[in-house]
């Protein structure tokens, strides 16, 4: 059985492999390096994952983002993209269901499937730099859904069927989105999007 640091090393791992992959960055610990992605880390951390009453979160959260750092014990981006099918079932869908049953905050989540499925489609990163995808677990009918021009029908592959993630409206729309700014503008302009409004967000709470 796994413990609660266990899950949120993991998830945390997925939430950054691809993004970070897609960004240019191939080892865990450059892309840590980037502000940009340590803060979407601890965002994450902080406001989506569900943490037991007896964990100190702040203090888990800084040894956790300075191991990430650490480039004695980096991990490479790619070995994390690495099948992904059995990954994001395991390690980032049952926060994301927590989340959408309670009518919580899903942007980062949405955002990281968006950028789930831009790295299955492109097989070249924001600077163009080509890569080859490893999914040992995706179906013949998985990748006629995610090679569809239809970016919705990607919620329906096998690895997210029992999330029925597409009977959520607003999530959908808001993956839908994300799918389409990924592909126009890069994974960077929407790190820098989502740090910008938590910034705001700061601002605001310290203001009232």
């Amino acid at each position: 059985m796994q413990t609660y640091s266990q899950d949120v090393l993991n998830a945390s791992h997925t939430m950054l492999a691809y993004p970070a992959f897609l960004a240019g960055y191939r080892t865990v610990n450059e892309a840590m390096n980037d502000h940009l992605f340590s803060d979407y880390i601890s965002a994450f951390i902080d406001q989506d994952v569900f943490a037991p009453v007896d964990i100190d979160l702040d203090d888990y959260k800084s040894k956790l983002l300075s191991h990430f750092a650490n480039p004695d014990v980096s991990d490479p981006l790619a070995r994390l993209c690495f099948d992904g099918a059995s990954k994001l079932p395991a390690f980032v869908l049952p926060t994301l269901r927590e989340q959408l049953a309670k009518n919580g905050d899903v942007h980062r989540l949405a955002f990281l499937i968006a950028a789930y499925g831009h790295y299955l489609t492109v097989n070249k990163d924001d600077k163009r730099v080509a890569y080859e995808v490893d999914e040992p677990h995706l179906r013949p009918e998985d990748w006629s859904k995610i090679n569809s021009h239809d970016v919705i029908s990607f919620l329906s592959i096998s690895p997210f069927a029992a999330a029925r993630l597409h009977t959520y409206s607003h999530f959908v729309a808001m993956y839908k989105s994300y799918r389409t700014q990924i592909a126009q503008l890069g994974i960077l302009f929407l790190i820098k999007q989502m740090a910008y409004h938590r910034l705001a967000m700061r601002t605001a709470v310290q203001a009232s």
